[in-house]
């Protein structure tokens, strides 16, 4: 749903995969998503806040995410 919601607004996402061989921190995210029963998709840009100054999304990041959440939000 989400990558037809980014073809909709013509933006091309970022796909990303954790290494199941190194060890990493986690978010609650995932966790409660596994519990909830419906269909869930862990998107968005990293913020300050959660993750280091070498992890943060470029600029150019927030704009097509915006275009994204419009799509999906019907605005």
């Amino acid at each position: 749903m989400f990558a037809s919601l980014c073809a909709r607004a013509g933006v091309e996402p970022q796909h990303f995969s954790s290494r199941n061989d190194l060890p990493c921190g986690s978010t609650i995210g995932p966790i409660s998503a596994a519990r909830v029963g419906i269909p869930t998709v862990d998107v968005g840009n990293p913020m300050l806040s959660m993750h280091s100054c070498r992890e943060l999304a470029g600029a150019a990041d927030v704009a097509p995410m915006i275009e994204v959440l419009r799509g999906f939000l019907g605005g």
